[in-house]
């Protein structure tokens, strides 16, 4: 395709401009391709319908395969392995599949056909998944016993809910969770999977439809339980950016409300809207003849956007209290008053820059990174790079095609930014052009390059360290489930989660962890070559200093 686009009568020479042209053809539905597999593009998209066809049709005479083991599984789990596969392709159409097997495989994981199993042979394929019933779920898990504590339901109520929307859902929760296993198998049916959520097994999530409602619901079985913590506000939180993705990947308009039902009621029906919960302190329940106190069904799930709202609530009020009319400007004072420091280095304010167009215009400046004598800031709304000289003049703007959030410099000239599509951009800011797209397995936080290398925080649970291909070499465990940053110090890893920062060896071993109990919303993190970590507390406006 590419010696195509540089012919004469075409001239297309530049790798982007290709990219931009495939992305097109692809959006209008003329060929499929992805960036993250180059060597396949699909000309007729029928022809991938004609392999999927291989594997799901009833028309297809696969009674030579009905006594291999590897179909009964199938048949019965949803699970289908690579060599089962191979022998679909072929008693279709011979070699035309099977000779782009690993590519398919590729296509398939990218559609959410089938869902690689981690160090296994195996695929499991959502839609292929047997049916099942809540109650009889329940039923094969003590969901109904005693023993059993349950968070209250957490409702996506749909205008219009299509039954493939579930594959998508579950194929996420199954690259990121462990499948609960029950008798006979794992805990995966069509409308209804349990997951794990630690590594016990003993606290897990009920993922499950009804005609226009997806609902979660978090439980343990633990006798030591101390409460969810963040867990459920973590997971609203990825689920919620996980239905934006498909709304953008498929351009499908489906809208949704939040809703919430007590524990042990039906998340189907008499469902409590989000908005009336926020607003009166109690409802009745319908099923259980009696009142509810609202912040009890929606917080555990609601938890750490309440706090946001509260802390900014907290934080404009403590500033206009500070900043009374009649008092000299806050930013003069600063600008004539060194800031107290435990360091033996002085910290003053030397300069402010404004890199806002206009006053009306609203920006988030999600992350920033100095390379040379420019700044480089993402800015999360507008979905662009902003990029001054380090006076704050000279002013250029690089437009994205999604959201930037976390940046760090690979040499003078180029950046690398974590986006919200599971996407990392490589990004040359004296062309101002983006070089390179590399697509991740899941949504990707604090970036980090070292010694030729990207260091890349997944789903905020582990760290895959990866080529500027994107090849993922191998994988770091963290020291907690809710890393906000990460920064690679020649062979040290520094992450931080909300209070806490860790020093780890690049094998994940913590080296030392430090903890304050003034610490409280720490945000970004970065080190300087006399082994100091700067850590920004966002809750209160201060910078650590270990």
């Amino acid at each position: 395709m590419s010696n195509l686009a540089k012919h004469p009568d075409i001239n297309i020479l530049e790798k982007e401009d290709l990219l931009l042209f495939l992305r097109f053809q692809h959006t209008v539905g003329n060929i499929i391709f992805f960036e993250n597999i180059l060597d396949l593009i699909i000309l007729r998209p029928q022809w991938l319908a004609d392999a999927f066809r291989c594997l799901v049709s009833d028309r297809v005479d696969n009674r030579r395969l009905h006594h291999l083991e590897d179909w009964t599984l199938f048949k019965k789990q949803g699970k289908i392995s690579e060599s089962l596969i191979k022998e679909l392709f072929e008693s279709k159409d011979g070699s035309q599949f099977s000779g782009q097997k690993n590519n398919l495989y590729k296509v398939m994981e990218q559609l959410d056909i089938l869902v690689k199993i981690e160090n296994s042979s195996y695929y499991i394929m959502p839609s292929a998944m047997p049916s099942s019933t809540f109650d009889v779920v329940c039923d094969k898990f003590g969901i109904l016993t005693q023993n059993c504590k349950k968070t209250s339901w957490l409702c996506f109520k749909f205008e219009f809910l299509p039954p493939s929307f579930f594959n998508h859902l579950s194929a996420w929760f199954i690259r990121n969770y462990n499948p609960s296993k029950v008798e006979g198998g794992i805990a995966l049916y069509r409308g209804i999977c349990m997951f794990d959520i630690d590594r016990s097994g003993g606290t897990k999530i009920i993922v499950t439809m009804s005609t226009d409602t997806i609902a979660l619901q978090v439980v343990t079985f633990s006798e030591h339980h101390a409460g969810f913590g963040s867990a459920c506000s973590n997971i609203y939180i990825k689920v919620s950016r996980l239905f934006e993705d498909i709304k953008q990947r498929y351009r499908v308009i489906l809208s949704f409300k939040l809703h919430f039902q007590c524990s042990d009621g039906s998340y189907f029906q008499d469902i409590f809207e989000y908005e009336k919960l926020t607003v009166e302190k109690e409802f009745f329940c319908i099923q259980h003849k009696q009142m509810h106190r609202s912040d009890h069904i929606f917080l555990p799930w609601m938890n750490n956007e309440v706090k946001e709202i509260l802390d900014r609530a907290k934080i404009n009020t403590t500033q206009d209290d500070q900043n009374p009319e009649n008092e000299p400007n806050k930013e003069e004072a600063q600008d004539q008053t060194p800031v107290k420091t435990n360091l033996p280095v002085s910290v003053n304010l030397r300069q402010q820059i404004n890199i806002k167009q206009s006053t009306n215009e609203d920006q988030v400046i999600f992350s920033c990174k100095k390379t040379g004598n420019t700044l480089v800031f993402s800015d999360l709304y507008n979905k662009q790079l902003i990029i001054c000289n380090s006076d704050g003049t000279d002013i250029h703007h690089i437009p994205l095609s999604y959201k930037p959030g976390y940046i760090t410099k690979i040499d003078s000239n180029t950046v690398a930014v974590s986006c919200d599509d599971k996407t990392i951009l490589i990004i040359n800011i004296s062309t101002r052009s983006v070089t390179s797209t590399i697509n991740t397995s899941s949504y990707c936080w604090g970036i980090s390059y070292n010694d030729n290398n990207l260091y890349v925080d997944i789903d905020q649970s582990i760290i895959h360290v990866m080529n500027l291909t994107g090849k993922v070499i191998r994988t770091i465990p963290v020291p907690s489930d809710d890393i906000r940053d990460i920064t690679v110090d020649r062979d040290r890893l520094v992450c931080i989660d909300k209070t806490s920062i860790y020093c780890c060896s690049l094998e994940g071993k913590v080296m030392w962890k430090f903890k304050k109990d003034e610490i409280q919303d720490l945000r970004r993190v970065t080190t300087d070559d006399e082994g100091n970590v700067y850590v920004t507390d966002w809750r209160k406006d201060i910078v650590v200093v270990v």
